[in-house]
């Protein structure tokens, strides 16, 4: 029991600590709609269930119809309202987003033709780096997702511990085919521990992208290889947590990650890149 009782309490304080980062942004305001979950607002605003319930206060998942809760503003977009004689493309131009994805971040707009003044438009970020590259899931095979980067897990190799997680983790269909999502070289493939079945794919001098979890390898994926940005890499699955073959200690899922070589070796958010690839 004590063991328990000290397990729950370092487990809160690091998503306490987790909850307050300079990666969360400030909060705004969110009214409960009828069939509102924690999970579908989590997603909606680009956040987690843990930091929706740190942020509120909340001991329980159930909510109230008008209930108002803290959420940070969506991580992937800002909105704006439309000018006068605004049309979509003037607005593309205006923020250097291109038209398709523009359109695409506004699927509340039937017809992107139709707009007018006042009407408040979602404006995708762009991230720093990596815009061109490929979601590396296709549409149909994965669930909505939310950004679990910075998420408190606790298993390791050698026992339970808190830790940060490293990545984003997309539910999606065991088997699902994964593409990379940039070109470069296979520098690690095979079994790891934690990832299971992984691959990481080395893009310039400082950067290296990290797909887990893995049920299986596409053909000629193997450490020292060149890959294209699109190009099958493995497919989905539920390994890891364990010795070499160790699966099925959670649901099939994606994890991606993205790393940085210097000044060390050192995770980073994916968030904001795979959600403008998948517009």
């Amino acid at each position: 029991m004590k063991h328990k009782m000290k397990k729950l309490i370092c487990m809160s304080a690091m998503l306490s600590v987790l909850a307050a980062s300079p990666g969360i942004a400030a909060a705004a305001t969110y009214t409960v709609q009828p069939g509102d979950s924690l999970w579908k607002i989590s997603v909606k605003h680009g956040t987690t269930v843990e930091q929706l319930m740190q942020r509120n206060g909340l001991k329980t998942y159930d909510l109230l119809v008008g209930q108002t809760l803290q959420v940070p503003d969506p991580q992937q977009y800002v909105t704006v309202p439309v000018e006068s004689n605004d049309t979509m493309w003037k607005i593309a131009l205006r923020y250097a987003v291109p038209l398709d994805k523009l359109i695409a971040a506004n699927p509340q707009i039937p017809n992107p033709d139709i707009i007018w003044k006042g009407l408040e438009i979602r404006i995708p970020k762009k991230p720093a780096a990596y815009a061109n590259g490929v979601f590396p899931l296709k549409a149909g095979t994965y669930s909505e997702y939310a950004n679990s980067y910075a998420e408190a897990r606790s298993w390791s190799p050698s026992g339970e511990e808190i830790r940060k997680h490293e990545g984003v983790d997309i539910m999606a269909n065991e088997g699902a085919p994964v593409y990379s999502a940039t070109s470069g070289t296979i520098v690690k493939a095979g079994w790891n521990e934690y990832g299971g079945w992984r691959v990481t794919i080395r893009v310039d001098d400082n950067t290296e992208m990290y797909y887990a979890h893995l049920s299986g390898y596409a053909s000629g994926i193997k450490e020292g290889a060149k890959v294209s940005a699109g190009q099958p890499i493995g497919y989905v699955g539920s390994t890891g947590y364990g010795p070499e073959g160790t699966s099925g200690k959670f649901l099939p899922h994606l994890h991606f990650g993205m790393y940085k070589r210097t000044p060390s070796y050192h995770s980073v958010d994916p968030y904001l890149c795979l959600k403008w690839w998948e517009l």
